[in-house]
């Protein structure tokens, strides 16, 4: 398959996360950038908590159950909005409304463009999937969700036992990738990198414009500059889609700037523009859900990087509170106790919702490297992102004549921080309560940093292209059209346009192709592949015409054989390389070589429906050395006939001694 036979998968999923949240946004009178910044929280939250609402009630999980969520929304929205006065708006005019649409597609054109070339240069083709340890789980739980009919993530972790032990997994990721698979008709992988496309080209730069314009407003000089810069950072979105592979915590970052923008907009400290409080609020609400159901460590993110957001919210109403009256002394300081509360709340869960410290990973720099890492955007071997580096500087310039919103530089220096903490400093308690959320990752939090630093990079741009602007319309009465003001019509767009394709194409010299190239490497299909070899893969895609249906599999899931459930539908009885393996389960691996003497086994094997097995000699994800005593000597097995082979690597054998 080509790139362009994905494209009808492409399309499918860019609808599925798109229209439902977008219909939803303007049935609840929300309109222009707003809706469409909204679009992707609202449709991923209506998708994971249908999810879970389906699998509590008993329905089987289908597009249908999104649709019929998304049309009680819309109606309620019909329903309720005339009932409550919203802003008087004055229509636009034509013109300007015709280049305020042009600029916006523009601004998405440039990212869209760049990061798919990005993304698909990685992956390589369109059926290939990252080789590496996360994605043996995420392809598998897919699978799951499409064999049973359950999306839920109060259950998904339960997929190992084959439901027996449902227990909590983030699967808003997966819920989605399964409803392109059921409507696309394409093959998971195919559909898992439809979702990273759509994802990484669309959602992500559709939120950094959204946040940005929170700061700056609807001018179209920041607007464009925000979207360029979105695909400048080689950390997100590509570092996410090499590294782990991070799927669901990469489609929660995407998500992560329209929720921080929400969050502006509510409390007053970001542009609301025509947008009423309370809408806003309600938005909020809908949002969350995407981001804590994508991954819940993103969800403490959010809430730790509102704080800035709260606080200046407060000092601006405190302003006001004299002039107002007692009754807004009395707001305010319960608008104190809110905050406070608010803090407080955030430490417990902090402190509660972590991982085990068995998982937690050391520090890897010096504070210096990595203060220079945060300044220019370029983590591990990636290189500095020059353009970044530039703008950063910027920005430090004006942040110190105040010339940037408090609450993005309070964004910064949180975002900053992180970074620093978990690659630098020393192992202690300090350091894992800090980022003990994130397994102490540095990786996990190089890829939250682009978040913030679009939003400052984009100011830093504007700033200097009206600052040169304004210069040479000072010298030269002819640059005059070009300057960045509201009558400075197509001319000054379609220069701010030309600086930002620049802006974006010198930004893929740096970061981003370094870590394009990187990526690549575990997409690649071969010989050397860390899970599956082109052989092995062969293997997998016969055995549903070899096993019938109902029939478990036995295998080392650490040589790739785990994954025969994604490919074939067949379950394997270890679906992922993580975890504890059931006691009957080890049982059979440790001793299946004593399968005509041990009566144990064939009980076991023909409880689970377990007469094959899959033997891989390939190496074994992140090189390891796990072996099973029982399944070292299948060639010499008597009780074991060998069914079907690929190349000198890969067979599938029979249980016949049992």
């Amino acid at each position: 398959m080509s790139w362009w036979q994905l494209a009808p998968a492409v399309l499918v999923t860019a609808a599925i996360v798109f229209l439902p949240g977008y219909l939803v946004a303007r049935c609840w009178r929300v309109t222009g950038l707003v809706a469409v910044g909204v679009a992707a929280p609202v449709s991923v939250s209506l998708i994971a908590v249908v999810a879970v609402f389906a699998n509590t009630v008993g329905l089987r999980w289908n597009v249908l159950l999104v649709i019929g969520a998304t049309v009680i929304l819309a109606v309620a929205g019909l329903v309720v909005r005339p009932l409550v006065p919203g802003p008087r708006r004055h229509p636009a005019k034509p013109l300007r409304s015709r280049w305020q649409l042009l600029v916006h597609v523009g601004a998405l054109l440039i990212p869209a463009l760049l990061i798919t070339r990005g993304l698909t240069t990685m992956f390589g083709a369109p059926d290939h999937f990252s080789q590496t340890y996360d994605n043996v789980f995420h392809l598998n739980a897919i699978r799951y969700i499409l064999d049973t009919g359950s999306a839920s993530s109060l259950t998904l972790g339960g997929m190992y036992s084959n439901g027996a032990n449902p227990s909590l997994y983030p699967g808003a990721w997966h819920d989605l990738v399964s409803l392109v698979v059921q409507v696309a008709g394409v093959s998971i992988p195919e559909a898992i990198n439809a979702v990273n496309l759509v994802v990484g080209a669309l959602v992500w730069p559709i939120g950094a414009i959204f946040l940005t314009t929170r700061v700056t407003g609807m001018r179209p000089v920041p607007v464009l500059f925000a979207g360029a810069l979105s695909a400048t950072f080689g950390a997100f979105p590509y570092l996410m889609m090499d590294f782990g592979v991070l799927y669901p915590y990469f489609m929660s970052l995407a998500l992560l700037p329209a929720g921080l923008a929400l969050v502006a907009m509510a409390t007053g400290s970001g542009v609301r523009g025509g947008t009423p409080r309370w809408v806003t609020m309600l938005f909020l609400v809908l949002a969350v859900p995407s981001i804590a159901l994508a991954h819940p460590s993103t969800l403490l993110l959010l809430l730790l990087l509102a704080i800035p957001i709260l606080v200046v919210a407060l000092v601006r109403y405190r302003r006001r509170v004299k002039a107002i009256g007692r009754a807004a002394e009395m707001r305010y300081w319960a608008g104190v106790v809110l905050i406070l509360g608010y803090v407080a709340v955030g430490i417990v869960i902090w402190m509660r919702a972590r991982p085990s410290a068995d998982d937690w990973w050391p520090p890897i720099e010096t504070i210096p490297q990595a203060i220079g890492k945060v300044l220019s955007a370029g983590f591990y071997g990636q290189g500095p992102t020059w353009i970044v580096l530039a703008l950063t500087l910027v920005a430090v310039g004006l942040v110190m004549r105040r010339q940037v919103a408090w609450w993005l530089v309070g964004m910064y220096v949180i975002a900053a921080g992180l970074y620093v903490v978990v690659a630098a400093a020393p192992v202690g308690r300090v350091r894992d309560f800090i980022t003990g959320v994130w397994y102490n990752d540095p990786f996990r939090l190089a890829g939250q940093f682009p978040v913030v630093t679009v939003v400052l990079s984009a100011v830093a741009a504007t700033w200097l292209y009206t600052v040169t602007m304004d210069r040479l319309a000072a010298r030269r009465p002819t640059f005059e059209r070009l300057r960045s003001t509201p009558s400075a019509g197509p001319a000054a767009a379609a220069t701010a346009f030309v600086a930002a394709v620049a802006i974006a194409v010198f930004g893929q010299y740096s970061s981003v192709n370094y870590e394009v190239a990187a990526g690549a490497r575990t997409y690649e299909l071969d010989d050397e592949a860390d899970v599956l070899t082109p052989e092995e893969l062969a293997l997998l895609e016969r055995l549903d015409d070899e096993i019938p249906e109902g029939d478990s599999i036995i295998g080392n899931p650490w040589t790739g054989t785990a994954l025969a459930y994604a490919f074939s539908g067949r379950r394997m009885l270890t679906p992922h390389v993580g975890g504890t393996i059931p006691p009957d389960i080890q049982y059979v691996m440790d001793n299946l070589d004593d399968v005509g003497t041990d009566p144990e086994v064939c009980s076991i094997v023909r409880d689970l429906h377990a007469y094959w097995v899959l033997d891989f000699d390939g190496t074994q994800i992140h090189d390891r050395d796990i072996q099973f005593d029982g399944l070292d000597s299948l060639a010499t097995n008597p009780g074991v006939t060998e069914i079907d082979s690929e190349g000198s690597e890969a067979r599938l054998y029979e249980i016949t001694g049992c």
